[in-house]
């Protein structure tokens, strides 16, 4: 699938960061996060704020090799989490504005050592926790699919990732697009619809709108139903992770 433009990434940044933020005020400060139980909601706001900031600044710094994750803290007072959280939203667009969104910086995906990888994926962990926030919440389809793509190509370089040929199909059922994963010898490989041939067979299968498909691949949700084999969704379920 063809990544979305950079006017969009930025955009739905600065908006899903807000949904966040209005999401997060709603909970008690130290209520624990169902889909992430080892975080109280000042933990999710802390993750998603440090990793824009940890983006902005491999930007910034125009880094050939990774940075040094170190947490930085959400205030005390929920009542100054959205202007914090919006700071690092508009530090991270404002970073790759001024070097341009296929400038070249360090990632840890090879084929993509851009600004707009860190834009991309940082973007779309920040759909995830908002969703953590907000289970209820919805999401337009495109960036859904977009999301799905975007976790494909971040796993995609984990070694974890090696199998014998086993596969898997994912596909959304709103959009009409799929997703054909291979686990290598040499780690995860996956083509979209477009790619995939007719003579390819999928071990396990799934099929969801493409925001419950996004959630699913993100071990937000449980499939519905699982067609195939079961034991290769759950391989991949409890390796798929950052």
């Amino acid at each position: 699938m063809d990544w979305l433009s950079p006017r969009r990434y930025a955009d739905e940044m600065e908006a899903e960061t807000a949904r966040l933020a209005a999401a997060a005020a709603q909970r008690p400060t130290d209520g624990k996060i169902e889909t992430c139980p080892e975080w109280t909601v000042r933990d999710l706001v802390t993750h998603v704020g440090t990793g824009h900031r940890l983006a902005a600044g491999i930007i910034e710094e125009r880094r050939d090799r990774p940075a040094e994750y170190r947490l930085i803290a959400a205030p005390d007072e929920p009542a100054d989490w959205p202007a914090w959280l919006a700071e690092g939203a508009r530090r991270l667009n404002a970073a790759v504005d001024d070097l341009g969104f296929d400038g070249r910086v360090w990632s840890w995906q090879p084929k993509h050592q851009t600004a707009g990888f860190w834009q991309r994926r940082m973007l779309h962990d920040l759909i995830v926790h908002r969703f953590d926030a907000d289970p209820a919440g919805d999401l337009a389809p495109d960036l859904a699919a977009d999301g799905i793509a975007d976790l494909l190509l971040a796993l995609g370089y984990f070694p974890r990732f090696k199998g014998a040929g086993e596969s898997l199909l994912f596909t959304a059922t709103d959009t009409g697009q799929s997703w054909h994963v291979t686990l290598t010898p040499n780690g995860l490989a996956w083509q979209t619809n477009a790619q995939k041939s007719k003579a390819q067979k999928s071990a396990a299968e799934i099929n969801a709108p493409a925001r419950d498909l996004l959630l699913i691949l993100n071990r937000r949700r449980e499939p519905a139903d699982i067609e195939g084999d079961r034991a290769l969704w759950q391989r991949w379920r409890e390796e798929a992770r950052f």
